[in-house]
């Protein structure tokens, strides 16, 4: 009897013993955060890996036109994000920068959410430290300190699509900075700190 209880004990213990070993792994487990475009994906219910980005892009200064998948099977296309960025160049001085991939997403996911097959109109995309502190001359609204430098912004128009539209899919995605410019008619995106400025009221 004794030794049949002990067998007992022994096995309860050995069972608690593997319950509290499997807590911590059980805890360590996360499930994977989800990037902007990620979520555009998960919305229509495809998984991530499958869901392809893809922009459709217009330098108004150049006319230079891009239609390219720059994300898929989960990484960034090499080849697209160094069209994209020469498409977003400086056209005052034709410097190329890294354009941030963030910045890309946030275009995708506003391009899903605006259900438009329009091109984004690139009004300013990369700009140099010398032609932002040429255009600070000119308009004090300008910041010193740009994201536009460091290629984590964009000045942009959607055909079909008017500005307070714009705003306030931008304002609800929530990726940094949004803020509007209605007399020469454009959004300005970034993907600094979450921020808004501007006339127009989402």
């Amino acid at each position: 009897m004794v030794s049949r209880m002990t067998r007992r004990g022994l096995i309860g213990l050995g069972a608690a013993a593997a319950c509290v070993l499997a807590q911590p792994a059980l805890a360590s487990v996360r499930l994977p955060l989800l990037r902007p475009g990620d979520r555009a994906a998960a919305a229509t219910g495809a998984t991530p890996s499958a869901a392809a980005r893809e922009l459709r892009l217009l330098n108004t200064h150049t006319g230079e036109k891009l239609k390219r998948v720059y994300w898929a099977e989960g990484r960034y296309e090499p080849e697209a994000l160094k069209e994209i960025a020469h498409l977003m160049r400086d056209h005052r001085s034709d410097e190329r920068h890294e354009i941030d991939p963030s910045l890309l997403d946030a275009l995708h996911e506003m391009r899903l959410k605006l259900d438009s097959g329009e091109e984004f109109h690139i009004i300013s995309g990369y700009r140099s430290p010398a032609t932002n502190a040429q255009m600070r001359e000119n308009n004090a609204g300008v910041a010193r300190k740009s994201y536009h430098m460091r290629g984590m912004a964009v000045d942009i128009r959607l055909p079909g699509r008017d500005l307070p539209r714009l705003r306030k899919v931008a304002v609800n995605i929530g990726f940094g900075g949004v803020g509007d410019y209605p007399r020469s008619d454009f959004l300005h995106v970034d993907v600094g700190p979450v921020r808004q400025w501007g006339s127009t009221r989402a």
